[in-house]
């Protein structure tokens, strides 16, 4: 027997299907859906697209991602959105809503990307990890933009995205911006193992 839905769950069903195929990105942790800052007045918000969510009952969350500046973009600042996030064992509440996500979930690589960025920090006292908090679409960023997402070596140029375990991202900053992100490859910084031993040496502590 059919069950009957009310007019604006089948409005929101109707949105959230639509949404999904002109802009959702997939991937081994789950659907994401980015909106820049302020987009209200061209498309629907992260909230807009959250309260849809709320109204098929489909677990999601908010987060601050950023994309990569546009050609442009006087200065050359990454771009401020909100991604919404469904984890991908929570895809199986949005499956009612739109069957073809189904397969589409199935056929997902093994070796697809995650969500998460993942650099290494030289400190003082030793190395620690961070997550660049980006767009979940950043694998498909063209080399240019993920150059002008700083994630290529400053160094050599070479494209961090790829899995090379021995040219891992390294952030190693200038010692005249110490606040701007800097990502270097492992080969070009001897895998950070230089920027500890100079930051040990300037807070007197030895490695």
């Amino acid at each position: 027997m059919t069950v009957a839905v009310a007019p604006e769950v089948r409005a929101a069903q109707r949105r959230i299907v639509s949404t999904i195929n002109a802009s959702g990105k997939l991937n081994a942790d789950g659907l994401a859906l980015w909106r820049e800052v302020d987009c209200g007045e061209w498309k629907a918000t992260a909230a807009d697209i959250s309260r849809d969510l709320d109204l098929l009952q489909v677990p999601h969350k908010i987060v601050t991602a950023f994309r990569f500046p546009l050609a442009s973009s006087y200065s050359k600042a990454m771009r401020e959105g909100e991604e919404v996030r469904v984890l991908r064992e929570d895809l199986a509440h949005l499956v009612p809503w739109m069957p073809s996500l189904k397969q589409t979930v199935a056929d997902i690589p093994a070796d697809a990307p995650h969500w998460d960025f993942t650099v290494f920090q030289p400190r003082a006292n030793g190395m620690v990890t961070a997550i660049m908090r980006l767009s979940a679409e950043w694998p498909a960023w063209s080399k240019r933009q993920a150059r002008a997402a700083r994630l290529v070596c400053a160094e050599c140029d070479y494209d961090l995205r790829d899995k090379d375990e021995t040219r891992a991202p390294y952030d190693i900053r200038l010692p005249e911006q110490p606040k701007r992100r800097r990502l270097v490859c492992g080969k070009c910084c001897n895998d950070g193992l230089d920027e500890m031993e100079r930051l040990a040496a300037l807070a007197g502590e030895p490695l």
